[in-house]
């Protein structure tokens, strides 16, 4: 199982699915229209964009238990928290009603 397979075998895999060498959003999980605006928390209580999950899904086990900071425990949309920031790469998270 490659790296990919393994993240999506995990929690990643309720959201997003397999799109070649990579992955993308899993739309109408959440039947509201909101999935570009999900975010994920990690172990440590960090959060990432989903964006971010994508371009790293290849590159980071999402599912390594001893990395907190990658670890994902959990996932949400992100509706009205303007001050969301992406632990990885410092950016807001876009909030779906602002």
């Amino acid at each position: 199982m490659d790296l990919i397979d393994r993240n999506l075998a995990g929690k990643l895999g309720e959201i997003l699915e397999r799109d070649g060498a990579g992955a993308r959003i899993r739309y109408g999980f959440n039947s509201g229209g909101d999935e570009s605006f999900l975010y994920v928390i990690t172990t440590d209580g960090g959060t990432l964009a989903i964006g971010t999950v994508i371009a790293e899904i290849n590159k980071v086990d999402f599912t390594d238990a001893f990395d907190p900071q990658w670890h994902v425990r959990g996932y949400a949309v992100n509706y009205e928290d303007r001050d969301l920031v992406d632990d990885h790469t410092g950016r807001p998270i876009p909030a779906a009603y602002l």
